[in-house]
């Protein structure tokens, strides 16, 4: 594999990713009111928050996967686990579909007249569930190019529709293109995934017994492995359930939502670099060359923190011209809030370079522990909120220190573990 041709490739589809961020909030509120738009956000979050259904399964997959892929054994387990996981998450987000679906249509989750929007908007966001399954065996064995090439396409594709819904494209009609748009992808993703099956002769009938093997006999990593998902996954997600249940303005949810868009765009900049080099840290893990993943660590950081300057920069600088024309003069930011999203950009700078190594090496356990404890902390955090009335800004400002320390504490947690190696590795 290339990795200056997959750091193209990601940079490419980082760019179109944030592109297609920034432009749903923009687009959605020329044509929609902020009300509705707001509904739209939320059933986005219960889409997105339904990937912790996952429990860990990717990371587990892809962990096995990636070693028996270096040490050349047998894939042929790992196959049947990733297509297990694949038909389980496709069940859960039928039942998802099917439950939030009956609240949207029951006017429980405002649908302010459209049901079938929201409920399409609502499949298209429960799809990153399977597709997650889908890069992870992909990436386990080096089609990495390939992926991000259909990633590349499906980028392209969605963020397109999106235009031209200030073109006159009626919300239905769109909602169906990207959800055509998905299916597409995953019978490319079959095609695929049917060569690896010949290829390393995988039994497609053995399904369940991977889902045994996944949920029964791999009990104490999947524990693991869950918590550290379901907690990575609050601790970015938990205010939009939180905020509607608080005595904030009513644009409050609008202002996180932009908020926490400014933060996952930046997280997804940095995993342009993070992931590019990761085949080669993870080659660097399984065959104890620590200083060579030290050196690789060190790479990333430079190129993220040139990120995070340019970042900076644009919302120290312009954010009194950004938002106003983004938000289309409905929902005010002001500079506190503003500085909140500088902080938050620099500590996923640290906390997402060294996440994605630990949870790659399989190191399920002490993050699942720093995690579970920030969630609890934030939980903290929302009671006195709501105890105390504090106010919206104060809430998110806590919020930020108490996300910041878990962030802190990802580095003597890299060192303890791969530092000692590296020490060793000078000495000889």
């Amino acid at each position: 594999m290339n990795v200056y041709t997959y750091l193209t490739l990601k940079a490419w589809n980082t760019g179109l990713q944030l592109a297609f961020g920034i432009l749903t909030t923009y687009v959605f509120l020329r044509i929609l009111s902020p009300d509705v738009f707001a509904a739209y956000i939320l059933v986005s979050a219960i889409g997105a928050y339904s990937s912790l259904a996952d429990l860990g399964c990717s990371n587990l997959i892809y962990v096995s996967m990636r070693k028996a892929y270096l040490d050349g054994e047998h894939l042929g387990t790992g196959l049947e686990e990733a297509l297990a996981a694949l038909l389980t998450y496709g069940a859960v987000v039928l039942l998802v579909l099917f439950v939030v679906g009956a609240l949207i249509v029951a006017n429980v989750i405002d649908n302010h007249g459209r049901p079938l929007n929201l409920i399409l908007y609502l499949l298209f966001w429960l799809l990153l569930l399977p597709w997650n399954i889908v890069r992870t065996t992909a990436n386990a064995v080096d089609l990495y190019v390939p992926f991000e090439v259909l990633e590349l396409t499906r980028h392209l594709l969605v963020t397109a529709f999106l235009i031209t819904l200030l073109a006159g494209l009626e919300v239905r009609e769109y909602l169906i293109a990207v959800n055509v748009v998905w299916g597409a992808c995953f019978m490319i993703a079959a095609f695929y995934g049917r060569r690896l099956f010949d290829k390393f002769g995988a039994g497609k009938g053995s399904i369940a017994a991977a889902v045994v093997r996944l949920y029964r006999d791999r009990l104490a990593s999947m524990k693991a492995a869950a918590a550290f998902n379901v907690s990575a996954f609050t601790i970015y997600v938990f205010p939009y359930f939180i905020i509607p249940a608080m005595s904030f303005p009513r644009d409050a949810l609008v202002v996180f939502d932009t908020f926490y868009k400014v933060g996952r765009f930046g997280a997804t900049a940095y995993r342009v670099a993070a992931d590019a080099f990761l085949p080669m840290q993870t080659r660097a893990v399984h065959e104890g060359r620590t200083r060579d993943l030290m050196s690789s660590v060190g790479m990333v950081l430079a190129f993220q923190f040139v990120i995070f300057l340019v970042g900076a920069i644009c919302l120290l600088a312009g954010s009194d011209r950004i938002f106003p024309v983004l938000l289309n003069g409905k929902v005010e930011i002001s500079q506190a809030i503003v500085l909140m999203m500088v902080a938050m950009l620099l500590l996923e700078l640290f906390q997402l370079t060294l996440e994605i190594i630990l949870i790659n090496s399989g190191l399920f356990e002490p993050m699942a522990k720093l995690y579970v404890t920030v969630v609890t902390a934030l939980g903290t955090v929302a009671l006195v909120s709501y105890l105390w009335e504090l106010s919206f800004p104060l809430f998110l400002g806590m919020y930020v220190l108490v996300y910041g320390v878990g962030a802190i504490l990802h580095v003597p947690l890299f060192l303890h573990y791969f530092g000692r190696q590296n020490r060793v590795s000078q000495t000889d």
